[in-house]
């Protein structure tokens, strides 16, 4: 995997039929620093049980992905 400039975008969903559009969040420089942002913001993400904590905290990542930017020094 290439470490060059990566971008992070966040899912949200829209209408009746939940469609999801993704939107851009954070730039890093590396696909590790974009990696780091995600694990900031799942953190966060808490619930009563810890069980249910960490069930909620993967749901909450698969609405992240990271894009490499191709062409950017």
């Amino acid at each position: 995997m290439s470490n060059g400039p990566c971008v992070v975008q966040v899912a949200s969903y829209h209408g009746k039929t939940r469609q999801k559009r993704w939107h851009r969040c954070f730039r890093g420089d590396s696909r590790q620093e974009c990696h780091l942002f995600i694990d900031m913001a799942v953190a966060e993400v808490v619930a009563d049980d810890p069980l249910a904590s960490l069930l909620a905290q993967e749901q909450a990542r698969e609405n992240f992905r990271i894009y490499r930017l191709w062409g950017v020094a």
